[in-house]
């Protein structure tokens, strides 16, 4: 059985394996979000198709939901195999899935309209016109770019309806969440093709070698704003991170929001 989404805001959390799930879930997060593997770009880490079932029961023993990135945009021979793999994930219990391209989310709306899809941050809508857009589609939920500001969200959320994203700690990118083109311009796969990670290659992170801002992005002093402006989810980004890190990440920011919604801190 499906379980719910608690009353907001949602902390969640990320996991690139079994163990992680498990740290996330003793650490606070209300929710999971994982990878799976030849479905998530980047060659980010993520869960083979037969763990997932595990991570589902998992969540739903703590009272939890587990969400999927299904973020690759499929070739045109590969669209039935990439259903079948939507299928299967609905079928273990995946209560929703991330998806990263307007017609991914428009034929994952049509072949299984009562799976919640919320649009990733990879499709860096930033504004109500953005954000209605995407709900036209089909999409229930959208995570925002870092680049959106907390005044800038009930605008947003009245247009749509949807249900908004924000992360409350992530890497920088010093371009707007969604639109680094540098893997697919200096990444030569077979036969000399250039390869992008939304077709399932990996991200080789090219930025690193460039004089770009390190210090992850937080809101861990800045959630209160966030949380009157309407913030439905915080989630914090992180699949390759170990369960130790898990736990620690969750668990700051699990006490920092708790603070929040009390009313006795977190900005």
């Amino acid at each position: 059985m499906a379980k719910a989404l608690p009353a907001s805001p949602v902390l969640l959390a990320p996991a690139g394996s079994l163990p992680a799930v498990e740290a996330a879930l003793s650490a606070g997060a209300d929710a999971v979000y994982v990878g799976v593997r030849s479905l998530s770009r980047g060659g980010r880490p993520g869960l083979p198709a037969a763990e997932v079932g595990a991570a589902v029961a998992a969540c739903r023993r703590a009272g939890a939901r587990l969400h999927a990135a299904v973020n690759i945009a499929p070739l045109a021979g590969g669209i039935a195999p990439f259903l079948a793999a939507v299928a299967r994930l609905r079928d273990e219990g995946v209560e929703e899935v991330i998806l990263n391209d307007i017609g991914v989310i428009a034929l994952v709306r049509k072949e299984f309209p009562a799976l919640p899809i919320c649009a990733s941050v990879g499709l860096s809508a930033m504004n109500p016109e953005d954000a209605r857009a995407y709900r036209e589609l089909g999409a229930d939920a959208i995570v925002l770019p870092s680049a959106v500001l907390p005044e800038e969200l009930p605008a947003i959320k009245e247009a749509s309806g949807l249900r908004a994203e924000v992360f409350a700690w992530c890497r920088p990118e010093f371009l707007l969440h969604g639109k680094c083109g540098l893997t697919g311009y200096a990444v030569e796969g077979a036969e000399g093709v250039l390869v992008s990670p939304k077709r399932g290659e990996s991200c080789h992170f090219v930025c690193r070698g460039l004089p770009v801002p390190r210090e992850p992005r937080s809101l861990e002093e800045e959630l209160s704003p966030w949380v009157a402006a309407g913030a439905d989810v915080f989630k914090i980004e992180g699949r390759d991170l170990s369960p130790a890190a898990v736990t620690l990440l969750v668990g700051r920011f699990r006490r920092k929001l708790d603070l929040a919604l009390s009313g006795s801190g977190g900005g």
